[in-house]
């Protein structure tokens, strides 16, 4: 019987770190603009070195092995039976299963998506990618990160890899980021804006130097988050073929005006920061924290950690404030000091008796609401000696932050690559799933997931895909599993999760995504939750919808409202009410039945000026 360890760990102290941080001003090229359907790559071209290798090179990779033997010795597997906490569990309905990117050369997948309110997703591995679409269960698009780059010449056969995706879903817009080239003379940072909220149309298209300092290194291990102003980037810079200890030489923020890419301007202008230290060491790794219910107004968090110790207690927070078109950004830098440790993982066992490589134990997703910021990392749980999952919350982040983190593992399953995504549908409450590989040496491996409620307790794990075969694809017995899993919460239907992650099959290894849907989410919201400001944005609930829709709003003054639909090109549909609403918490309700199948706006009014407009969905 496989069960699920919870170890309650608690920050307690909290220490200022001095910094030396620097902010520069730089620009990007000029804009490209380019459109997918203009470009097919029929080749598919993929190359990749059959050796078991690692970011840094062979010193690097002889060092993690080194770490995690030392570890292991420490802790060793014990297998066996161990008493888990749990409650009333929540039901996982598992939706919309395909495999996506069946043209696969290389490991691990690096897995991203990013989905729409229209149901439209982009869904990422190494170099390729989809586009496909929910509501027609239609494949747009299949290619490879050449589309994006095809109009710079000059880089049309160096690398595209690590690409990230991400939705705005204030602005309906995509954004997509990957490296180009490996070397000091090619690394490019690609960045890529939708200019509409369908991806087969036009993208503003811009490169940034991956030697961004002009030092002689190229940029690895991309990250990106936004805000209501910016998009942010975090990546590493290295020094070609040279250990880890020598070749790492910082990490970088570059923080960018997102209007400024989905409305194309010639040329960027970005903040880059630099010199991001805890005294004299440079923090490596640095990932950004995204919004957990909505985008955070002016404000990024960013996390780290001491990855590639056996143990440690250190945690770095880190904080940009203003936005980058402000031209008064500040940076500051906390470490704070855990009573509880974090362990290097093990790599994943499999059936075959070849690992799993869990890399180290570096932040792998982060979000934040009003009061706290929920992260992931690998972890060791010592109690089993296998691999598990650091879940950690960060309260009091703007004044003087805690933490609190628990270790969620199994006794026989290995977990691997977590990421988090918010299914909450009221401030601040908790709930969330983490999505994440498991592979173990009586099963094979596959995509799953768990379900964290507002009380901090973690469900089972529940599969929602299960590879048929080992991952065995490289030489040597440690093969490649991750690096990333992608995840994202549904922004106008909070109740779905998407999930893409890794499993193995015959002589491959493939992408599967995924929906899961809560039914503890799956609820109404709480009007008295929404008290402030004076007109509190909500959700239309369920969208899209084919009978009931509810929206929750909160006056703090009563005023008259006008609550009215619209078809998209302005034309009015229906009034659905015209009247003096009092203060406080409030609902409306209404059903669509007799609207066409299409897309509408709901827009509510006070004396003909417009207060909220929210597109609806009706299936």
């Amino acid at each position: 019987m496989k069960n699920l360890i919870l170890s309650l760990l608690i920050v307690f102290t909290m220490v200022f770190s001095s910094v030396g941080q620097n902010l520069q001003v730089y620009h990007s090229s000029k804009k490209q603009t380019v459109n997918l359907n203009e470009f097919r790559d029929n080749w598919n071209v993929a190359v990749q070195s059959m050796e078991m290798m690692h970011p840094g090179g062979n010193s690097y990779n002889n060092f993690l092995l080194n770490q995690k033997k030392i570890a292991t010795n420490k802790f060793p597997r014990k297998g066996g039976n161990i008493k888990k906490r749990s409650f009333n569990q929540p039901t996982f309905l598992i939706e919309n299963g395909f495999e996506g990117n069946l043209f696969n050369n290389k490991v691990p997948n690096d897995n991203t998506l990013a989905i729409s309110n229209n149901d439209i997703i982009i869904a990422g591995i190494n170099s390729s990618y989809i586009v496909y679409d929910l509501n027609n269960d239609s494949l747009l698009l299949r290619t490879t990160l050449n589309s994006i780059t095809s109009s710079f010449t000059n880089l049309l056969f160096v690398k595209k890899y690590d690409p990230k995706f991400i939705y705005d879903h204030e602005e309906d817009r995509f954004i997509m980021v990957f490296l180009v080239g490996n070397k000091p003379g090619n690394s490019h940072v690609c960045v890529a804006f939708s200019t509409t909220n369908h991806p087969l149309d036009d993208w503003n298209v811009y490169m940034l130097k991956g030697d961004a300092l002009d030092t002689g290194h190229w940029t690895d291990y991309p990250a990106i988050s936004l805000t209501k102003d910016d998009l942010f980037i975090t990546g590493n810079l290295l020094l070609d073929g040279v250990s880890w200890q020598l070749g790492f030489k910082e990490s970088l923020i570059w923080q960018i005006d997102k209007f400024s890419g989905y409305n194309g301007v010639d040329s960027l202008s970005f903040n880059l920061w630099s010199e991001l230290k805890d005294d004299s060491i440079n923090i490596r790794n640095i990932h950004p924290v995204r919004g957990a219910r909505e985008l955070q107004d002016k404000q990024q968090f960013f996390l780290s950690n001491k990855n590639f110790s056996i143990e440690s207690d250190t945690l770095y927070l880190i904080k940009i404030e203003d936005s980058q078109s402000s031209e008064d950004a500040t940076i500051d830098i906390q470490r704070l000091s855990v009573n509880d440790h974090y362990f290097l993982s093990p790599n994943g066992e499999q059936y075959n008796g070849k690992q799993l490589s869990t890399n180290d134990s570096r932040v792998l997703g982060a979000i934040i609401d009003e009061d706290w910021i929920q992260f992931v990392n690998h972890s060791m749980d010592t109690n089993s000696g296998n691999a598990g999952i650091f879940h950690g919350i960060i309260y009091n982040y703007n004044s003087n932050p805690y933490v609190e983190s628990t270790i969620i593992s199994d006794s026989v399953v290995d977990f691997g690559y977590p990421n988090i995504a918010s299914t909450a549908i009221n401030p601040n409450e908790k709930e969330c799933v983490i999505g994440f590989n498991y592979t173990s040496v009586v099963d094979t491996n596959g995509v799953s997931c768990v379900y964290v409620n507002n009380d901090s307790e973690c469900s089972s794990f529940t599969k929602l895909h299960k590879g048929t075969r080992a991952i065995s694809r490289l030489s040597g017995n440690i093969d490649r599993w991750g690096d990333y899993t992608g995840i994202q919460r549904k922004y106008n239907d909070p109740c779905r999760t998407w999930i893409s992650g890794m499993f193995g099959k015959i002589n491959s290894n493939g992408s599967w995504i995924s929906s899961v849907a809560v039914s503890d989410t799956c609820r109404e919201r709480l009007p008295h939750l929404f008290l402030k400001p004076s007109f509190k944005n909500g959700i239309l609930f369920p969208n899209p919808s084919e009978n009931v829709v509810y929206y929750d709003f909160t006056l703090e003054e009563g005023m008259d409202v006008k609550i009215s639909i619209f078809a998209m090109d302005g034309r009015s549909v229906q009034v659905l009410y015209n009247d003096y609403v009092k203060s406080g918490p409030q609902r409306v309700s209404f059903n669509v039945n007799s609207l066409a199948v299409g897309n509408y706006l709901v827009i509510f009014e006070n004396n003909g000026d417009k207060i909220y407009s929210e597109k609806l969905i009706k299936n």
